[in-house]
């Protein structure tokens, strides 16, 4: 069975380490979360944690999850792919919605806002990022 959604509007990321489908739909002014039990490249097995857990995530996520960004190129809103306990600090991961696989950039989140990391630091944030999702940079 192949489902699809009315929405346009779709985003997977993962949080605490648990992969979320998030659907927002615009006119009815609604969110949708739902946990991604499993994962092909052409399916998603969801789940539908409850309203509790759903509310929960999305309290923490709602504030961080689009960001705009300003390139040298570009601005553009940022969605947020995913998020990392760093030594007791919440790192986030960001794409470019027209090119996910190779626009990624990284902030450290505090006070539900963003934060640029210090440019010594920022390898070691990649690279916590690489060795804890690497499912997320095998095709970039």
């Amino acid at each position: 069975m192949n489902i699809r959604f009315q929405t346009p509007h779709q985003y997977v990321f993962i949080h605490r380490h648990v992969k979320h489908l998030l659907l927002l739909w615009k006119k009815e002014h609604k969110r949708d979360l739902y946990i991604v039990d499993d994962e092909t490249e052409s399916s998603l097995v969801l789940r539908y944690p409850g309203d509790t857990y759903a509310e929960m995530v999305l309290q923490e996520v709602e504030p961080i999850f689009f960001q705009r960004l300003e390139t040298d190129e570009e601005a553009f809103l940022a969605i947020l792919a995913a998020t990392l306990d760093y030594g007791g600090r919440l790192m986030a991961m960001y794409v470019h919605p027209e090119r996910p696989q190779s626009d990624v950039y990284f902030f450290e989140v505090r006070d539900e806002q963003i934060e640029e990391i210090d440019d010594d630091e920022y390898p070691r944030i990649i690279q916590a990022f690489m060795e804890e999702y690497p499912d997320s940079f095998a095709q970039a």
